[in-house]
């Protein structure tokens, strides 16, 4: 080999080693933040600016402590998917004909004697943070915040949506188990056998709802707080999560439930405005396999209180009452 191709050859060498040093020392991405349910994330990456700016936080923060942010979630053309005002983050393959099917309306079975709605918590722990929160201490576990009990987690979510039904003179089944307990992974598997043993009891239910609360932190650790102001109080904002087939478990009447979801997001949209996030199309079906009026709510986020969260359920109570009228 001759004197100049070993020249060439080092060369080369020494520019390949640089380039690889220069990659390694390049900052790494910023991740999404870690969802608390992790079939359901929010993808803050890709939904649409918010309407208003955030609050600023706090100025007195303790030391060590990281902000609690107040935020409200809007959809847009540019955006999301949608029509007439609905907005939908689409994370599928598909490509739903969502005119069509805002005029299709809703089909449901028929309205029978014996309760008409099924609540549960698939991720009954999922609870909220302390009225007034601000900031939170990350190295406290307080980032994910978590509830056995009743009156604090979103089984406290469930129990305000099904009153606010009852009074609206819709009958309701409420199911408190905690279906992440003892077995985060197996929650689902837990959820299904609740809600197929309260259909063989109750076959009048026509829609079953799964109540969650989201999980929104920034890869710097800021929580996000998604809010809107509605009667002179402030709600936590909602999104309805869709599921689908792509996975590959069978769901060939998921185009129904996406046809309830809209003209629930309609009816709430044009009553309560701001109230509702864009409605979440997702590759996994969520048991709502079930019935074609099978939704999973997401009431608020890991920064939100629990008075927000249960005033968002008595709001989308109204609307849901309405829509089975």
């Amino acid at each position: 080999m001759g004197t100049r191709v070993r020249i060439a050859l080092i060369n080369l060498i020494g520019g390949l080693l640089a380039c690889g040093i220069m990659l390694l020392l390049l900052p790494a991405p910023a991740m999404a933040a870690p969802s608390e349910t992790p079939e359901v994330v929010s993808h803050r990456d890709v939904i649409a600016p918010p309407a208003e700016e955030p609050e600023a936080p706090a100025a007195d923060i303790p030391e060590g402590e990281l902000p609690v942010t107040a935020i409200t979630l809007t959809g847009s053309a540019s955006t999301h998917e949608g029509t007439d005002g609905i907005y939908v983050l689409n994370q599928t393959d598909y490509t739903p004909d969502y005119a069509a099917l805002l005029a299709d309306g809703v089909r449901l079975p028929e309205a029978a004697e014996g309760p008409q709605v099924l609540i549960l918590h698939t991720h009954a722990t999922e609870a909220y943070s302390p009225e007034g929160t601000v900031s939170y201490n990350p190295e406290s576990g307080e980032a994910s915040v978590r509830s056995e009990d009743p009156d604090e987690d979103v089984v406290a979510v469930g129990s305000a949506l099904a009153d606010a039904l009852q009074k609206r003179g819709i009958e309701v089944l409420h199911d408190e188990t905690l279906c992440d307990i003892p077995s985060f992974n197996q929650a689902y598997t837990k959820s299904l056998e609740v809600a197929e043993a309260a259909l063989a009891e109750n076959p009048s239910i026509r829609v079953i709802l799964d109540i969650h609360r989201d999980s929104m932190i920034t890869s710097t650790g800021v929580k996000y707080r998604p809010i809107t102001t509605i009667g002179g109080k402030t709600a936590a904002q909602i999104m309805l999560v869709v599921g689908t087939p792509q996975n590959g478990k069978e769901h060939d009447g998921w185009h129904d439930n996406l046809r309830f979801a809209m003209a629930l997001q309609k009816i709430l949209t044009d009553n309560y405005p701001g109230l509702m996030r864009p409605i979440n199309l997702r590759a996994d079906r969520f048991n709502q396999h079930l019935r074609q009026g099978a939704i999973l709510i997401e009431v608020g986020s890991c920064g939100n209180s629990l008075s927000e969260a249960e005033y968002a359920a008595e709001l989308f109570a109204s609307g849901l009452a309405q829509l089975l009228k």
